[in-house]
């Protein structure tokens, strides 16, 4: 909605530009106010309706456990309604002003009593249904058809207006997912809403209330806007009170234990307490005690709910629940990780300025940082000595990374490269069949036999798998031996300087690694990886170094803390999916740096033979640690 205003207003400063400065835009201005009132309109109703539609769930709850109504407070915006269990329903008016009735095109959510006593949701009058089925508003019967014994909660629906097609739609399974309901959200201009009766606002679309009765001293009487009436009766002398003060969304309990409750209490004659099986609750003195069962105990209920039904000395009843749950508390590790989403991406946008020739590119997400081409791309090679590609995990690893300093910037010298290139195979005929696909067809017609145009160093950025995780991932290219020019190693440091453990990270080859280590390096022309190796044996092996250090201003002659390996080929053996890498034991570092080292069937007199690069995705780094509720 924000985009499609965003673009009005374009447009609209476009055509004024046009015209020139005598030209009256005021009708022009007027309607792109409108359009923003109908915007903001929509977007207070979708809030609004969901607020409402949980304040309905209250009071249906309320209604059908027997719960009273203890006080209702009138505020400048609608009620609040207080229940004899604690629990409370903020009801708010419908707001003057807005477009006429239902002029907003949302939902009508409402309910209504079924023949088996229950309450189930409706959508437009007509039952809300779910695989044919009602659903309900009220909690779920238990297993022995009691109501309000434990169950399963009623999930109140929740809507929305999808981004793309405008639509309202709606969820009744907490969000998870989403059905669209055939109409599209419109604003539009109308009458006001009519004042109903008590102040409340009569037939306005962006409310479930209509009306909200407190003149008869017995009840009180809320209609909904479809008409439906729901009577609440009032608390008086003769009626239970029975409220768990400071009672949680759901009470854990650590198996075989108990915690106790301070309840707020009143005339109560008797109680039953209906608990989940191995459970037990047991009321006295205002401390109820609810006890979980033992983690060895053959049948029990993990989870439910926990219903005490009281009784009056007059022989009035309330029903008051408590979601509970057992289980222990296990101490874990709280990870972020960097995952090369955009949908993850928290830094703050910023400029490659050198890119483009030094028309510069802004950065705003991770899939901005993807280069095209994947050789001599403008953002990983551009100028020679400019090619600062750049990238930092703000405000979640804070992992960051520019492109090493090597006789250039550019990804020549190594660095750390976001992708999303991939695709299965690592022959020959697999790579023209890539470069077709990210080079175009006739780039592989125009250039057919000349290796300097389709060598495998085309797909240097490419996997034969997709993502460990979404879209991107990264590859790295650089090593260091006796006969290499690389002075400085590529590596990942924390940018605010705090030194943290990474836990783990997933790894893989590459197509162009895999290519030349199953079928031998080629004398192809533009291939600088010397051309002695001939193909896997049983003795070969290579294998990626991280090397930790614990100052992040550590130079390229300083000593590592601490290293791990990870072999990607061991004989036979080769990577050639999404492996896990634990680095938990380079312990916690500032600046790690990524090295390769092979066996002798893979250097020669001119050093490492294979291409030295390796993929990865989803950086997983610890922030402590954190106890956790299983």
């Amino acid at each position: 909605m924000r985009k499609f205003l965003c673009l009005a207003v374009s447009v609209v400063a476009t055509l004024t530009a046009m015209v020139g400065c005598s030209y009256d835009d005021s009708a022009i201005w007027d309607e792109v106010e409108q359009i923003k009132d109908r915007v903001e309109t929509l977007e207070e109703t979708v809030i609004k309706t969901n607020e409402d539609i949980v304040a309905l769930q209250t009071i249906v709850e309320a209604l059908q456990n027997n719960v009273y109504v203890v006080e209702v407070n009138t505020t400048t915006d609608g009620y609040v309604i207080i229940f004899s269990d604690g629990t409370t329903a903020t009801i708010n008016n419908g707001k003057d002003g807005a477009n006429g009735e239902n002029g907003t095109n949302a939902p009508v959510i409402s309910v209504k009593q079924g023949e088996d006593g229950n309450y189930y949701w409706t959508l437009d009058g007509e039952w809300l249904l779910v695989d044919g089925e009602r659903v309900r508003a009220n909690g779920r019967d238990g297993e022995n058809g009691a109501p309000g014994t434990p169950g399963n909660d009623a999930i109140a629906p929740q809507i929305r207006i999808n981004d793309q097609t405008k639509m309202w739609e709606i969820s009744t399974d907490g969000g998870q997912t989403w059905v669209s309901t055939g109409v599209v959200a419109e604003g539009k201009d109308g009458a006001n809403g009519t004042n109903g009766e008590n102040g409340t606002n009569g037939s306005n679309g962006d409310s479930l209330f209509k009306k909200v009765d407190t003149s008869n001293p017995d009840y009180v009487v809320i209609t909904l806007t479809d008409g439906t009436e729901l009577r609440l009766a009032r608390y008086d002398e003769s009626c239970p009170i029975f409220i768990i003060v400071d009672a949680p969304t759901v009470a854990k309990v650590e198996y075989g234990t108990s915690v106790e409750f301070v309840v707020e209490a009143d005339n109560i004659a008797d109680y039953v307490a209906n608990t989940p099986q191995g459970w037990r609750a047991h009321y006295s003195e205002n401390i109820l005690t609810i006890t979980a069962p033992a983690k060895d105990l053959c049948h029990y209920d993990k989870e439910g709910i926990v219903a005490i039904t009281v009784v009056s000395n007059e022989g009035k009843s309330a029903i008051v629940k408590l979601n509970v749950v057992a289980g222990e508390w296990v101490e874990e590790l709280d990870l972020r990780v960097l995952t090369f989403e955009d949908a993850d991406a928290k830094f703050e946008s910023y400029w490659l300025d050198y890119a483009y020739d030094w028309s510069g590119k802004e950065i705003t997400t991770w899939s901005d940082l993807i280069d095209d081409t994947q050789y001599g791309g403008p953002l990983t090679y551009a100028d020679y000595m400019s090619a600062m590609y750049t990238w930092w995990d703000e405000g979640n690893t804070e992992l960051y990374h520019m492109f090493p300093d090597n006789y250039a910037y550019c990804f020549w010298g190594g660095g750390h490269a976001i992708s999303n290139y991939w695709g299965e195979g690592f022959t020959d005929e697999d790579r023209d069949k890539h470069i077709a696909k990210y080079y175009g067809e006739d780039y592989v017609t125009d250039n057919a036999g000349n290796d300097s145009m389709l060598g495998w160093f085309n797909l240097q950025f490419m996997t034969p798998v997709a993502p460990h995780s979404g879209d991107n991932f990264c590859v790295h290219y650089g090593y260091k031996d006796f006969f290499s020019y690389v002075e400085n190693l590529p590596e990942l440091i924390f940018a605010d300087g705090e030194p943290r453990v990474i836990d783990h990270m997933y790894v893989t080859n590459t197509n162009y690694t895999l290519n030349q280590l199953y079928n031998g390096v080629k004398s192809e022309e533009g291939n600088s990886f010397g051309g002695n190796w001939t193909g896997l044996t049983v003795d070969a092996w290579l294998k990626i170094v991280a090397q930790g250090f614990d100052d992040v201003d550590a130079d390229a002659d300083a000593e590592p803390i601490s290293e791990v390996e990870f072999y990607l080929v061991k004989g036979m053996n080769v990577v050639t999916d999404w492996q896990k890498w634990d680095l938990s034991e380079l312990g916690a570092v500032a600046k790690v740096r990524f090295n390769f080292q092979y066996s002798d069937e893979m250097g020669g007199r001119y050093g490492f033979t294979i291409p030295g690069y390796f993929a990865y995705d989803d950086v997983a780094v610890r922030f402590g640690s954190q106890l956790v509720f299983k």
